[in-house]
């Protein structure tokens, strides 16, 4: 039982060179594999070639073949391709359908006409594998990314197809409960033989779990193939591969004392008269750096939506002084967001116009714009729609556009989500650097305890809903 690509020639757009040039590869369902290398090298266009959403979704396959299992999943009808192969985005939320996490379940096996006598105990069953039956009865909208994560996965173990294709599965989970998933991931490919192929920039969450670890670079497979005990950091980290216990050896000016930004005091949020948040007390002060850590679900996301005013809380918010909820319209811009989904903050209709909507200087916004856009290696791409950039693309461009506002404080979702070690550094020491020289206080969250610990002033934990600090770093 296998994956196999034959002499695959594949682009996105006709008048542009090939990503995949020629590739081949077999991959075989007795094991798990893990694809990891740069981002842009096309580790998330093979998965969706082997799920069969690509070429008829988007692309042009000029040649080759791909058969799972000895079939074209292209060719197939979507209840026999759900049975094939099952593919969990790097973005949970575009793939739902449904309203509740229980009702997306029923909707998934409905699509391969279940019984619905049966539906109950798979239901409970799956959610139970993703550590989240918890959550059974909850509106979709009101998840963290990490809790959709681990629901979409649900909804794959639910469907029990005989490959799932993970496309940075625990990019919003945290480590304790990604590694339970990845055990039960191995328990799968062990008892039940499940083909598991997974994109992963990081590895640390793989090492127990993983037979196999292949590294793409250039549309191409990498000769080494290694395992966890003969991980080479070296080629890894030259690779862009964020290595398991290496440092980042962040590049930033020393941090200097500042005036305070953001207050809060006793701040509570309540979702449907459950707590999520119960007393939250914390200052953040202009040229500082905090990242806040914690597991999945204990309130990161819903900290930052009271902060932006999408959740209502109690308690007391002061920026520079004001009453957050009393802000008048000149002060709106004071504080800027970059969210965990990044099309959610798009305005403009092209990558560079995205950038130059924050620049105050008209006269020099093409060059600055051109500057910036290098900087983060999207400047070949200025003319598209943001929309048509790749997840790790838009995220890079939503930090980057953020920075070009004038912000007094600046919070940052997950900033380096599904980012490769060098897009990653990049990201962190332009936005710390910004940090530094303008007086902006940064937040970031983030479940990359290593992140944390080299760019952060001050780690903050969230736990039982409240912050507790636990480091300072001295930078």
């Amino acid at each position: 039982m296998s994956i196999q690509l034959d002499h695959i020639h594949f682009t996105y757009f006709e008048d542009r060179k090939d990503l995949l040039p020629g590739f081949s590869a077999s991959f075989s369902s007795s094991e798990i594999t893990v694809l990891t290398g740069a981002s842009g090298c096309g580790k998330s266009t093979l998965l969706y070639l082997a799920a069969g959403i690509y070429p008829h979704g988007a692309g042009i396959l000029r040649e080759g073949t791909v058969r799972v299992e000895g079939e074209d999943p292209a060719k197939l009808t979507p209840p026999r391709r759900c049975a094939l192969v099952g593919m969990m985005f790097q973005n949970p939320e575009l793939q739902f359908c449904m309203d509740t996490v229980k009702n997306e379940l029923v909707f998934c096996l409905e699509n391969i006409c279940m019984d619905p006598s049966d539906m109950d105990g798979v239901i409970d069953e799956a959610l139970e594998f993703s550590g989240v039956l918890h959550l059974k009865e909850r509106t979709l909208i009101s998840l963290s990314g990490g809790e959709r994560q681990k629901v979409m996965l649900a909804c794959l173990m639910a469907l029990r197809p005989k490959w799932l294709l993970l496309d940075e599965p625990f990019a919003n989970i945290d480590d304790r409960s990604a590694r339970t998933i990845a055990a039960k991931l191995k328990e799968m490919n062990r008892v039940y033989g499940t083909g598991i192929l997974a994109v992963d920039h990081r590895l640390d969450n793989w090492l127990e779990a993983a037979d196999t670890i292949r590294v793409m670079e250039d549309g191409q497979l990498r000769p080494e193939v290694m395992t966890p005990d003969s991980l080479d950091p070296d080629v890894l980290e030259s690779l862009g591969v964020i290595v398991p216990g290496h440092s980042y050896r962040p590049d930033i000016p020393p941090v200097k004392e500042g005036k305070t930004v953001l207050t809060l005091e006793h701040l509570s949020v309540h979702h449907k008269n459950e707590p999520v948040l119960t007393d939250v007390t914390a200052a953040f002060k202009a040229g500082h750096i905090y990242a806040i850590v914690g597991p999945s679900g204990c309130g990161k996301s819903t900290l930052f939506g009271a902060l932006s005013g999408i959740f209502p809380y109690k308690g007391k918010a002061f920026l520079e002084g004001k009453d957050l909820k009393k802000l008048k319209k000149t002060d709106l811009g004071k504080i800027g967001f970059v969210t965990q989904n990044p099309q959610d903050q798009f305005v403009a209709d092209t990558v560079r116009d995205e950038i130059m909507v924050g620049l105050k200087d008209k006269d020099t916004a093409p060059q600055v714009s051109e500057q910036v856009l290098r900087g983060i290696r999207l400047w070949r791409y200025r003319d598209i729609s943001p929309y048509m950039l790749s997840q790790g693309q838009q995220r890079r461009l939503g930090v980057a556009a953020l920075m070009a506002y004038d912000c007094h404080m600046l919070v940052c979702d997950e900033p380096t989500y599904a980012q490769d070690r060098r897009n990653t550094k990049a990201i962190m020491d332009g936005l710390c650097s910004q940090a530094r020289e303008r007086g902006v206080a940064l937040l970031f969250s983030t479940h990359d305890r290593q992140l944390a610990a080299d760019y952060a002033d001050e780690i903050w934990e969230l736990k039982e809903g409240s912050l507790h600090a636990f480091h300072q770093s001295g930078h």
